[in-house]
C-alpha cells in the first residue's frame, strides 16, 4: 500500500470513530450546558459520514456499506436512551 493511500485510510478511520464518539457525547451531554454544541458536532458529521457514503458510491470505492453502518450507529447512539435498558420492570420483585 502506497504511503498516500495509508493516509487516506487513516484519516477515513479517525473520521468515522469521531462521528460515533460525537454520536455518543450526545447522550452524555443530555441536560448539561454542552448539549447544544455536542448536538451541532453530531449533526455535522453526521453530514460528512453521508459525504463520505456519497463520494464512495461515485468513485466505486466500495467503503460505502461501512460509511452507512456507522452513519445508522450514529443515528442510533444519539436516538436511543440505553440507560432505561438497565431500569427493566420485574413484576415479581413489585408486590403491593
Amino acid at each position: 500500500m502506497e504511503v498516500n493511500h495509508i493516509w487516506v485510510v487513516s484519516a477515513w478511520i479517525s473520521l468515522h470513530l469521531a462521528a460515533i464518539l460525537a454520536a455518543y457525547g450526545t447522550r452524555v451531554a443530555a441536560g448539561s450546558r454542552l448539549e447544544s454544541i455536542a448536538q451541532f458536532a453530531c449533526f455535522a458529521l453526521m453530514a460528512v459520514i453521508g459525504a463520505a457514503i456519497w463520494i464512495s458510491q461515485q468513485t466505486q470505492a466500495g467503503s460505502w456499506g461501512l460509511s452507512a453502518s456507522t452513519l445508522m450507529a450514529m443515528v442510533l447512539t444519539a436516538v436511543v436512551d440505553f440507560r432505561k435498558w438497565h431500569d427493566s420492570y420485574h413484576p415479581a420483585s413489585h408486590t403491593n
